[in-house]
């Protein structure tokens, strides 16, 4: 009879938080809930500043997947000692809290990362605001549907306190649920927008003006396209460590390939602010020390790098007491003697063994240097 009268009494409950959630989810529609108009792939006019931004929205979004991901693997786990409403609640809890990272993520994404295509991308990312709200209020729901579950089975005797805690935990998460409605209605409405459309248009010329400044200066010493190389492929290289991460296909694991992946994809566009479109060649460091140095260096990645410590080496020098150090260590008294002397041990080794010595570009770089310094 007990179990029975408990039963009446969950029933209405499960009832309601079932509404609540259709509600909110039926609420998305409105100001607060709908995703903004512009498509968050679609970066055609978009700023660089934009472009980096849609790409640290997508990154956000897909960390919001992964939680949301795990909710849904917690839901269908074998977890003892927790009943089914028990963990319901808790992959719900976890499920809608990575909701609301998502929209966070989705706000940005449709926002600030359409800067030059949105013509309000302020007053998009502000009212997506309302749908991060919502969304906790709905994981406040199911986090007291979660206190209510270990109130049975074996927390049976628990019962007395988890139900009215977790009754009070409900009807915080449904003002929240309420709130963010309210919320994102609000920051929907003209007086809102019309004074983000007005920060959007002081701001947005600003960064289109700087970054344009940036990539006019990054192409005429080279040193942007040497950079957006260089980011280009560490980007490449994450994307390509987040797509390998998700065909694992681990549970868990496996989910978070997409926000390494989109990660990568985000350092690459940071490039993309210094450079107009410039190429540095083949060797991303080699266009950017050659910037510095003033000189080419042919197929030695290094040579701008000794060509710097040469043309420094004239006149008053900040760096001699490096290149005297280096000097001295082709001849005369050399603190590095010892060094060197194994270096030229190993080589004469090398060579009369094979007759090709390893070792050869070191010692040249450092005789190189030290010719230069003298």
């Amino acid at each position: 009879m007990t179990h029975i009268r408990h039963s009446i009494r969950v029933a209405p409950l499960a009832c309601a938080v079932a509404a609540l959630m259709l509600a909110a989810c039926s609420s998305g529609g409105s100001g607060s809930g709908s995703s903004p108009n512009p498509s968050p792939s679609d970066t055609t006019g978009v700023t660089p500043v934009g472009k980096v931004a849609n790409g640290t929205g997508n990154t956000v979004v897909a960390t919001g997947q992964a939680v949301s991901s795990l909710g849904s693997t917690l839901q269908n786990a074998n977890i003892p000692g927790l009943s089914d409403q028990a963990k319901a609640g808790l992959g719900g809890t976890v499920d809608n809290a990575g909701k609301a990272v998502s929209d966070l993520g989705l706000g940005i994404q449709t926002g600030l990362g359409k800067m030059g295509q949105n013509p309000n991308p302020i007053g998009t990312t502000v009212a997506s605001t309302g749908n991060v709200v919502t969304d906790l209020g709905q994981a406040t729901v199911s986090a007291g549907s979660l206190v209510q579950g270990l109130g049975q089975g074996s927390g049976a005797p628990l019962a007395p306190i988890t139900q009215p805690v977790g009754g009070g935990v409900q009807q915080i998460g449904q003002a929240l649920i309420g709130g963010g409605t309210l919320l994102g209605s609000a920051l929907s409405s003209g007086a809102v927008q019309q004074v983000t459309q007005q920060l959007s248009t002081a701001i947005v010329p600003v960064t289109t003006q700087v970054s344009g400044a940036t990539q006019m200066i990054g192409d005429s010493t080279g040193l942007g396209g040497a950079l957006n190389n260089l980011l280009g492929t560490v980007g490449g290289g994450v994307a390509g460590a987040g797509n390998t991460i998700t065909g694992t296909g681990v549970p868990v694991v496996s989910n978070l390939g997409p926000v390494v992946t989109s990660l990568g994809t985000t350092v690459a566009a940071i490039g993309g602010v210094a450079t107009t479109g410039g190429s540095a060649g083949s060797n991303p460091l080699g266009g950017l020390l050659g910037g510095v140095g003033g000189g080419t260096g042919g197929t030695n990645p290094l040579a701008p790098l000794t060509g710097l410590l040469g043309g420094v080496s004239a006149g008053s020098n900040p760096l001699a007491p490096v290149t005297g150090l280096l000097g001295g260590a082709a001849g005369g008294s050399n603190p590095l003697a010892p060094v060197t002397n194994l270096l030229s041990g190993a080589t004469s080794a090398a060579g009369g063994a094979s007759g090709s010595n390893p070792l050869a570009p070191v010692t040249n770089l450092l005789g190189g240097v030290g010719s230069l310094a003298h």
